[in-house]
Order: structure tokens, then sequence, then C-alpha cells
């Protein structure tokens, strides 16, 4: 397949992968690859350009306990005898949703493969290409377990770690498999040819069919096996690359002495496996510590069970020095499994009730699946380890257990009551489900041999009714990008993810070194990272025949339709307000049409406009003057329009992508450029509105004698008051009324808001008129030393340059003073006479640009790295 999907670009990498789903796709538009013993983090609208990692070191064992040296062959330890990672490896990586970092962005959670979970942020104000750490997840779950003693004092919370609605409890035969002594086991081996389960060989008798549920399905290519002889070995025949100190010694003389089957428990209680976050979640609680948004980290381990973390968003954002985060909190236990946990995957779903509850699957190395239901405000309320709000709803056995490597959910739209399940397993098979809510049935639909285990294919699939059927991508879309063609010397794929916009995939994948030149290429490149067009087919969308495309410019008309439908259909989801403004696969494609089909994009983008500006009742015709008027605009949403202003700017109003000798040029850009003007007054006046309301609510609070000690502080009211006497004319006239009800409040306003007229310049001290909202300059004696400043975009003051100021990388305005969320979520204009004065003035200030609605962040030098959102 791979030689047929349209590449938009790819990049190498200087590592290799080792374990599957080495590669994520973030929220914000970083893709970050677990290469070995580093993460590396690219953008992928500057893959030729700076990158960012996560350098993984060597962590100290933690220090669980010692055992004697006769115990040392025990069956259950012979795992840690025989280890030999000497080195640090991803295993497992997750990216949160936009919010939770210091700056808004996402945080990284990597697990490593001697099992230790991390959470990382970007460098925001270090200024340098490294990852910083910001919590050691493993390291609080050693000091919880420790507290209560490994559960040897009371076992059944170890190993009975149920919900208070589950009715059987699944106690966990730690390492069961290998307890029993050798001289107890079956007979002699069998002589026929062995089995292999993805690079390991086992005997077909039911003693390696348990080894196998307890496999480690890694994909390292050459996995040895210490043996005598080998390397050097103490007296005993113990290898020195323990995790642990298993036996004793002087320097472990403070450890308690412990059993061989202690050590192997507390061992696999500790070695985490695969990590996965939780959407967002919301609370409803404004009054406690938990009052904002937070979502859940899920680490499953070898011993079978999952530990949920509640992360919070911070309390403010920054991109300065001095901002400590909250440490995660560890909320519960849950004994998911008899053996290791393999993979995990959230979905929200409010299909069966008024109440929306959190849907978590888990995947286990026996082969088995589990679906849990957990209650949302019942965990929002858990702020101890003790029991978690999970019920199991559905599981699935089969009766030919292979390790389960991957599993997809996907929750119903209201009141739908299927759920529709994926699992992919290491033997290369593919299995849909579906699981009725109403009658808690789950069924299987269809089964396919996708792939043989380990290989560099990537197919793709649609599932219509009971049948499972391959499909190939698109071709024939343009490579806008130039980039070598390593698909050729491609060695085995790890993986995986889907662009925020949907229109494109990133996969990885290792290469043969013996097929590069050995002195230019296979030092320095160890895998590819391949940036895909999906398209709108496994997407369902239908081709929209409206838009009739003039002309033979594209040479396969039915893939560019197919795509400009799955565009329309991917914008559609943006303008709801509920996904972050990600647009960078979409305006690729975009571009990519222009370049390809120009015409056809014109119609397309028309047709946008035209439903964008539409009451639902009829269409808007694209040549109506009403587009500049104010009771078109306002009916508008605040996303629409700043989906529009990022349309204008990064697609229709790009002078580099214009053809020479197109046809009424001229007459487009005209068109595009007087609707970005138009669009862009309109969010003007809903900001100042906006901030004009605010200050009268403070100001009834104020009369009242209520608090608003921790509501947003409008600032810049001055500087929007003297823009609106400037354009006193031209405004709306709400906006005037406004206007006229701030200035009755005379001096009482300066109690409620920051109110100064005069502004000195920073460099020079002289006085500084307002003449524009967006720069400034200082009436200095000599015109030629006037000093040029630039004004915050959301407050219209004078921007500070002696503090980091945001950046928006869409219209290249500086924000100073950031906007509360409650201005990005208005159901309705404040410019309306019957708007709603119910303001949130509580919501906290959120680093998002008023004109464009993408995440800011802070300006860096070229040879850093930076996010593209769009």
């Amino acid at each position: 397949m791979s030689e047929m999907a349209p590449r938009y670009q790819a990049a190498t990498l200087i590592a290799s992968p080792c374990y599957p789903d080495a590669i994520a796709w973030s929220s914000e538009n970083l893709v970050a690859v677990a290469s070995g013993h580093l993460v590396t983090i690219l953008n992928p609208d500057a893959l030729e350009g700076p990158r960012e990692v996560v350098v993984l070191h060597r962590n100290d064992p933690f220090p669980i306990g010692v055992v004697n040296r006769e115990d040392l062959f025990e069956p259950c330890l012979v795992p840690t005898c025989l280890a030999r990672d000497n080195e640090p490896c991803a295993r497992s990586i997750s990216w949160s949703q936009q919010g939770f970092a210091p700056n808004s962005g996402c945080l990284l959670a990597v697990c490593t493969v001697d099992g230790h979970v991390k959470l990382y942020r970007s460098p925001i104000c270090e200024f340098c290409d490294e990852w910083v750490e910001v919590a050691d997840i493993s390291h609080l779950l050693f000091n919880y377990y420790k507290n209560i003693n490994f559960g040897d004092d009371d076992i059944s919370h170890l190993t009975s770690q149920k919900s208070v609605h589950t009715e059987h409890t699944e106690v966990l035969g730690c390492t069961h498999e290998l307890q029993e002594p050798l001289s107890r086991r079956g007979p002699g081996r069998r002589t026929k040819k062995p089995s292999r389960v993805d690079g390991y060989i086992y005997d077909d008798n039911e003693d390696d069919l348990d080894a196998i549920k307890d496999a480690d399905f890694s994909l390292k290519p050459h996995t040895k096996v210490v043996k005598h002889g080998q390397g050097h070995v103490n007296g005993q025949g113990r290898s020195q690359n323990f995790k642990a100190p298993l036996s004793s010694n002087k320097a472990n003389k403070s450890l308690p002495h412990i059993t061989a089957k202690q050590y192997a428990c507390r061992d696999a209680l500790l070695s985490s496996l695969v990590v996965a976050w939780s959407p967002v979640l919301s609370s409803s609680d404004r009054v406690s510590c938990l009052s904002r948004d937070w979502c859940i980290l899920a680490v499953g381990s070898k011993f079978g069970n999952v530990s949920f973390w509640k992360v919070c968003k911070p309390d403010y954002y920054t991109i300065d020095v001095g901002m400590v985060s909250r440490e995660p909190m560890l909320i519960g236990v849950l004994q998911a499994h008899k053996s290791w946990v393999s993979t995990i995957n959230w979905e929200a779903s409010s299909a069966s009730s008024s109440k929306s509850s959190l849907l978590l699957t888990t995947g286990c190395s026996d082969g088995s699946v589990k679906i849990w239901s957990g209650n949302i405000e019942g965990l929002r309320q858990c702020t101890g380890a003790e029991e978690v709000p999970f019920v199991c709803v559905a599981k699935i056995s089969t009766d030919l257990p292979a390790p389960v490597s991957s599993i997809s959910l996907s929750a119903p739209a209201w009141l739908q009551p299927e759920v529709n399940l994926a699992i992919g397993r290491v033997s290369g098979s593919l299995e849909t489900w579906i699981w009725n809510t109403c009658s808690n049935k789950i069924e299987n639909t269809s089964a396919c041999h996708a792939h043989d285990q380990v290989d560099n294919s990537v197919r793709c699939w649609i599932s219509d009714g009971n049948n499972l059927e391959q499909i190939p991508m698109h071709t024939n879309f343009p490579e806008l990008k130039e980039s070598t063609d390593l698909s050729e010397v491609s060695d085995r794929c790890f993986g995986l993810t889907l662009a925020p916009g949907e229109q494109m995939i990133a996969v990885v994948r290792s290469l043969d070194s013996n097929l590069l030149n050995p002195m230019y290429e296979a030092r320095t490149q160890k895998a590819v990272v391949e940036f895909i067009w999906i398209g709108g087919r496994f997407l369902g969308t239908p081709i929209e025949q409206s838009i009739h495309i003039c002309g033979q410019e594209s040479p396969s008309l039915s893939v560019t339709n197919l795509l400009g439908s799955d565009i329309l259909w991917s914008l559609k989801k943006f303008e709801t307000g509920e996904k972050a403004v990600v647009l960078w696969d979409v305006i690729a494609a975009l571009r990519g049409l222009n370049k390809s089909a120009p015409a056809y994009l014109g119609t397309l983008m028309h047709k946008w406009v035209s439903d964008l500006f539409s009451d639902g009742s009829h269409h808007v015709s694209i040549n109506a003057s009403s587009y500049s008027s104010h009771d078109a605009v306002s009916k508008v949403s605040l996303r629409k329009l700043q989906l529009l202003n990022i349309i204008c700017r990064k697609v229709m109003l790009r002078d580099h992508d214009k053809e020479p000798g197109a046809e009424n040029s001229n007459a487009t850009t005209d068109f595009w450029n007087d609707l970005l003007v138009t669009s862009e007054r309109e969010l003007r006046e809903r900001l100042v509105s906006f901030t004009f309301r605010v200050v009268l609510k403070r100001m009834s609070y104020f009369l009242e004698g209520a608090s608003v000690e921790n509501n947003w502080f409008p600032v810049g009211v001055a500087q929007m008051d003297s823009w609106v006497s400037t354009t006193d004319g031209e405004v709306h006239k709400q906006l005037r009324s406004l206007r006229r009800r701030i200035q009755n409040l005379g001096s009482r306003i300066s109690s409620v808001c920051e109110y100064s007229v005069e502004e000195a310049c920073t460099y020079c001290s002289a006085p500084i008129p307002f003449e524009s909202p967006d720069v400034a300059a200082c009436s200095g004696n000599n015109p030629a030393e006037r000093h040029m400043l630039i004004r915050c975009r959301a407050s219209m003051r004078l921007c500070s340059v002696l503090q980091p100021v945001w950046h928006c990388v869409c219209c290249g305005g500086m924000v100073d003073k950031l906007l509360p969320e409650s201005f990005f979520t208005m159901p309705a204009s404040p410019l309306d006479a019957d708007y709603d004065d119910s303001l949130d003035l509580s919501a906290p200030a959120v680093p998002l640009c008023p004109f464009c609605g993408i995440l800011l962040q802070r300006s860096k030098p070229e040879f850093l790295m930076s996010v593209s959102p769009v």
C-alpha cells in the first residue's frame, strides 16, 4: 500500500523505535516518536527545521527489598535475573489534550522499558531543545505502595482492587505461570517445530501458552538471553544487570528481606507498560480545589492493574519562569486483568443516560479485552487511592489468545446504543466488535488477517455492517514538499497516528541499514516518519455534488472532489467550538488544491463561506454585497469568524501561491481581502463590547457588595474608549450605547477596572497618543527617533518590552493581557441588544488569539522549534 499512497512529506530519525504504537500526534500539532533512548518531537510544518527531544536516562531501581541468594533461581525471579535492558528505551507515549502544560500546551507521558513513567512539558522559557520533566509518576506510585507495605498486611487490598459496583473479585496469581518449580512441570518438550509469536519461540505445550501470555511483545529484532559463561557472572550465576538489589550485601542492609514471591509481586506492581490520557473533563464545582478542568492518566502494569492519576489544569498560564504545576493525584488502582496490561483506550460517552460517563478499554497479553464504565462525578470526587468508580460492562475472550497490541473505541452519538470496537493483535489479526449499551451484549462483527505480524505495510479498512473491507488510499494528490523516498528500504512499521484535522496520518518505520549507504546514510538514518493523505472515504463523508469543476485542471477529478468534501466535513467539526483550532493538515490540503485545481478551490471556499453566512433556511449568493454589512456578520458565531480569518490569511491571500495570469485574480483577491477586513472589524467590536459589559457587570457587583477578587480584571478600557470615539460613526449602535454607559460611570470606573488614558514610551518616556489599535509611535522631539511599539490585540494597551508576550503565528499579533475563557465560549454576540449579561467573570484567562482562535505561544529564535497549529 505504501507505494501507492500520496505522501505529503517525510523525515528521517537518528534512532529507531523498538516498540509498537511509537508515534503520537498531539492536539497542538506536534508529533512525538518514541525512538529508542530518545523521544523525538517534530513540527509537521518544518520537518527539516529544528527539533526537540526527551532524553531518557537510566533510572535507579526502587528499593523494594532483597532476597536470599538461595532464592535467586526461583522460577518467579527468572525474568528479573535474565533482564538485559541496559540502556533506557521508550516503550509507550501519550499526549494530553491542550491546556495542561504551563503554557496551555500538551503534556507528554513517557513510559520506559524499565517500567518508569514520567511527564514532560515543552521548554517554554528555557530556550533549549530538551523537554522538561514535571512529574515522576512511578516515584509517586512507589510511595503509595510503600505506605501500605505493598499490600502485605492486607493482601486483598492489593489483589482485589474492585469497584463498589463489581460483583466478583478477581484475584491475581502474581506471575503464577513461573512460580511452579521446574521439576513439577509436565513431561519433556515436544519435538515438533516450536511456535513463533512476535519474535519469541515457544514450545507448543500448556506451559508455553502461559509464557505467551506474559511475553514481552517488544519489536526488538534481536533478543538474547544471558547464559552462564557470557559476560561476568558472580559465584551464584547471577548477571550483574539486575533491575533491583536481589541479593543482600553491605549496601542493602537497610532494605527488608522478602521472599522471592514478594519480590516478583512488588516488581510487577511497579513495572508500567502503557500510558493513556483521558478526554478533558469539566467540573461544575467552582469552589473546591478541583474546580478547573481535569483529565486522568491511566497507567497499566505487569501486575494486571491500572492506576489512575488526576491532573488538573494550571491556575493560570504563563510563558515565563516561576510557575509550579500541581502534582498528579493518585485516585485509585483497578485490578483489570490477571496478566500484563498491553493497551488502554479512552472515550467519553453519553448514550445510555442523561449523565455522561467515561468508557475505558483495556487489552491484556492473554488476549482478553474489557470495557469499563466510569462515573465522571464519582471520579471527580475521588481524593485517595482506595476505590475507583469503574464497573466492567463487557468482556472479550478468545479460544486462541494472542496478545492485544492496539484498541480503538468509538463511542456512539446521542441516543445511539451501539459502541464500535476494533482490536489489533500481535499475530496480525484485526477484529471488530459492537457493544450494545442497552442490552449490554457484545458481538463480533468481523475478523481478518490484516498483517503478517510485524511488517512494513500500512493498510486501510472500512467497516460496513458485518464486513471489513480493505480499501486503497487516494492517489494523484500532489506531494507539496520534496523529500527522499525511503519506502523501498523501510523494514518494519511501528505505528501510525491521525492528525487533528483528520486529513493526514503519520507513519513511522525503521530502515534496513543493509540497504543504505554505509558512509552517508546508515549512520544517521535509522527510521523514517512519513506523512500521508487519507482523504474522506474512510470517514464516511458523502461527496459534495453541488460543487462543479470547470475545466480539466486536475488529473483525477473524483479524488479532488472527494478531498474537497472531506475538507468541508472537517471544517464543520471545528465550527462547533468543541475542538481546539488546529487546522494544519486542512490548510495543507487546501494549499495543495490551490496549486492543482485553483478554480475548484475557489468554488469550494465560496460554498463554505455561503454556508457560514446562511441562517440554515437559504444560502447567500457569493456575489451578495451583504457580506460587508453589520447584519450579515453579526449572525456568524465567533468560531466561524476565526476560521474565516485563518482561511483568508493562510490560503486565499498567500501571494506566493498565486499563479501568474490567473483570470479574475485581482477581483478574487479584493473579495477575500474585504472579507478579512470585515471579519476582523466585527471581532474587534465584539471584543470591545465584551470588555465594556464586563466592566458594567463588575460595577454592579461592587455596588451590591459582592466579591470580585478572583474575577477577570479588564484592562485597556481607556484605549478601547478612544478607539470607539475615533470610529464612532462606523461601529455598531449597540457598542455606542455601551460606551455611553461606561462614560456615565465617571471616576467610579477606576474601582472596577484599569483606566489609564496616558501612556509613555518605554525607551524615552515620551507620551504616546492613541492612533491605532495595533501599533503606536511615541511623540519624541526628533521625528527620526520616534520609537515604534506594538499594542496588545486583546486590550489595545502597549505591550511590555521587558516581559515576554504571547504571539499568534497566524495573524502575527501580540497579546500582553489574556482574555477569559468565557469570551471564546459566548453563545451569542455581545453586540446583540438582547444579549444575556450573565457573564462568567470567574472563568480563567486562556492564551487564545481573539482574531484567530489558535493557541498563542512565546516567540522563539529560528534555531528553536515552534508550534504551527495552522
